[in-house]
């Protein structure tokens, strides 16, 4: 790192000024500063379906919160590749659809429909990225599920699972927190083994703990922008 400039910025600059939360796993060879570091840096960002759709409809407009911290990511990726020109970013958005579907119990028509809309404006905002949808992966999430579910009470503290309840009833959509969890911590360790990315988060750190498995993680949105599916 002594002689690489583009990291020492990262670390010195734009970390520090632009972290609206302390990083998890930053130092490291898997953390963010190992990740970044390669010549190749893989971005991740879990987007959750719209809860509110009976509101707001499935369709994203000009003006929403999507749209607006759409925005503020196309200025931060931009800003990376300006001061890191050496490196190579991709940039992982992934669906939660079966969380809506199968979890909450969302009609899978809104579902898809809300999904194809954030297609949309990732190309319109962010044109590099990639939209992926969770289930297309439920195939090869299933031996991370099983042991995830195998090791429970071991992987999840009592606390962080009445969270998760009070969380789910607060929702009222009779979703089901244990399997969240699950599917959470299953889908933290398969992104880490399938791309070893950098998550940037979009909510707050706290919404974060205890689910994200070995994923290095950087809070960067701020709190006005958080969960834009949940308005």
């Amino acid at each position: 790192m002594a002689n690489d400039t583009a990291l020492q910025w990262f670390q010195c600059e734009f970390y520090p000024q632009r972290k609206t939360g302390r990083a998890m796993n930053f130092e490291g060879p898997e953390g963010v500063l190992g990740r970044f570091a390669r010549s190749e840096i893989n971005l991740f960002t879990p987007w959750g379906p719209r809860y509110d759709w009976e509101e707001r409809g499935a369709t994203i407009q000009p003006g929403d919160k999507e749209m607006l911290l759409l925005e503020f990511l196309s200025r931060l990726l931009s800003d990376l590749r300006q001061n890191m020109s050496d490196r190579e970013f991709r940039w992982h958005f992934l669906a939660a659809d079966l969380y809506g579907v199968e979890i909450n119990g969302l009609p899978p028509e809104i579902v898809d429909g809300y999904y194809t809309s954030l297609e949309q404006a990732l190309a319109a905002h962010l044109p590099e990225a990639k939209l992926l949808r969770w289930s297309a992966f439920d195939d090869e999430a299933a031996p991370y599920r099983a042991d995830v579910r195998s090791n429970f009470t071991d992987e999840f503290d009592r606390a962080l699972v009445a969270r998760a309840v009070r969380t789910a009833e607060a929702m009222g959509r009779g979703g089901d927190a244990k399997a969240y969890l699950v599917e959470r911590l299953a889908e933290a360790r398969l992104v880490n083994d399938k791309w070893r990315p950098v998550k940037v988060s979009c909510v707050g750190r706290h919404k974060d703990q205890g689910v994200d498995g070995p994923l290095p993680v950087l809070y960067f949105v701020p709190p006005e922008l958080h969960a834009p599916w949940m308005r």
